[in-house]
């Protein structure tokens, strides 16, 4: 009997290994835009742009995917998750400063 729980509990053991290991792959397949990931795909988008590049040359389908792949790579980035915080605060203290200057307009 204690052989048959051992037997049993290793046994999960491995699932539980794997699933975990499973897990961490396809994370860093998605992280390094290897991976599909049906939750982030947009077929109506998807299908709507295909139809829109039908004449696309082979130059231009590899231009577009390198670019694409160097995107994905930027995208995975600390630097660019600052860089859209600086364009984001940007924006914001330009609209702030249109807002005051209009009011110092209408207010005079």
């Amino acid at each position: 009997m204690t052989l048959l729980a051992l037997i049993a509990t290793a046994e999960a053991m491995l699932c539980s290994a794997s699933r975990v290991k499973r897990g961490q792959t396809q994370r860093q397949q998605v992280l390094m835009g290897q991976g599909v990931d049906s939750v982030h795909a947009l077929p109506l988008v998807d299908e709507y742009l295909k139809r829109k590049t039908v004449g696309a040359s082979r130059l231009q389908a590899f231009v577009a995917s390198k670019l694409a792949e160097v995107c994905r790579q930027a995208v995975h980035t600390r630097s660019f998750e600052y860089l859209l915080l600086h364009l984001i605060r940007t924006t914001v203290h330009k609209r702030r400063s249109k807002q005051l200057i209009q009011h110092w307009r209408i207010s005079l």
